[in-house]
């Protein structure tokens, strides 16, 4: 073989190697964990989440997965830490549970704004990326997407149809409730979502403010009887799917796409409709335990709405001390809830 093909055929190999590295590179399977909080059965955990997740697996040709931990490394509250810290690669963190920080992502959780998790969950997104930006509440991290339950409820062991029903009632309540249970008359018992079936059935609570997917998802079924439906949700509990920012860097061009495209307003839609169908699932699980199911008067509402109507007055008062217009904030957010609403 002459000197000439010999380095012809050298060079041929080399770039050929180089080649399939680079394919090899893009082709590289990616796993990133995702902490988690809730019980395995939970509808987030067993259906909603993992339905997305598949979404993102086929989207990538099977390179880029996400697998929830087995079991929590940390509890509700210290979520956006672990990820941020990186002892996680993603996690789902609830803002009210950790108050201060995210005051302006929390006007999603005012009173009688959200028709439904998938409807919420868009426009929370939406809403908050036009707006706001999430370098400004959540600069330590990746923000992939924005999540709502569905309509807060109350679900309690005695009938509850008007204020007066309320005055003394223990209820759990989140990170967000407890100014407003105080409000209508009620005792709140704040606390984490689940270690509200305890509560319960300890007697340090008599209910609870939860959406419907409460009454399978922590078994409230089993312990409570009366269920007050409220139209646009008493309470609406925004959840951020937060990545670390590091792993997000390491990430290649074409698996950033992959999540930039099922995160978003399609990530929202996505997990939003799974709230909804666990919401169904629970509402069905309340009418097959003989529950009772009534929904609030629309004449009680409007004096709820009185009662608690400084909710309203003091996240427009933090959003304009942020530098923001909070009147204008709060009117485009329903603008754009009756948006995604059509």
């Amino acid at each position: 073989m002459s000197r000439r093909k010999f380095v012809k055929m050298c060079g041929l190999g080399l770039a050929l190697s180089c080649t399939l590295g680079i394919g090899a590179a893009l082709a590289q399977t990616v796993t990133l964990r995702m902490s988690t909080w809730l019980p395995p059965k939970h509808h987030l955990v067993a259906d909603t989440l993992p339905q997305w997740i598949a979404a993102i697996d086929k989207a990538s040709g099977g390179t880029l997965k996400v697998k929830i931990d087995p079991a929590p490394i940390a509890k509700p509250p210290a979520q956006y830490d672990v990820v941020r810290d990186g002892a996680a690669d993603m996690s789902y963190h609830v803002a009210a549970y950790t108050p201060g920080p995210f005051e302006i992502l929390r006007g999603v959780e005012l009173p009688f704004l959200s028709p439904s998790a998938e409807v919420g969950s868009q426009a929370a997104y939406d809403w908050y990326d036009r707006n706001i930006g999430f370098d400004k509440e959540f600069k330590d991290v990746k923000v992939v997407t924005i999540m709502v339950h569905g309509p807060g409820a109350i679900h309690s062991k005695k009938p509850i149809e008007k204020l007066e029903d309320l005055a003394g009632v223990k209820l759990r309540v989140g990170g967000g409730g407890v100014r407003m249970a105080e409000a209508l008359g009620a005792t709140p018992v704040a606390m984490p979502a689940p270690k509200a079936y305890e509560a319960i059935q300890k007697g340090v609570a008599e209910g609870a403010m939860f959406p419907y997917e409460s009454i399978k998802g922590f078994k409230l079924g089993e312990l409570v009887d009366h269920h007050l439906t409220i139209s646009g949700g008493l309470y609406t509990t925004p959840f951020a799917v937060v990545m670390n920012r590091k792993k997000w860097d390491g990430l290649s061009d074409e698996h950033k796409k992959v999540l930039t495209d099922l995160g978003g307003i399609e990530g929202a839609k996505i997990l939003g409709a799974g709230w909804d169908r666990a919401d169904a699932v629970g509402l069905k699980a309340a009418t097959e335990q003989k529950g009772t199911v009534r929904e609030l008067s629309e004449a009680e509402r409007k004096r709820w709405a009185e009662k608690i109507s400084f909710m309203n007055e003091d996240w427009i008062a933090k959003a304009d001390k942020a530098g923001l217009d909070g009147k204008a904030l709060l009117e485009d957010l329903k603008k754009t809830i009756a948006k995604f609403s059509k």
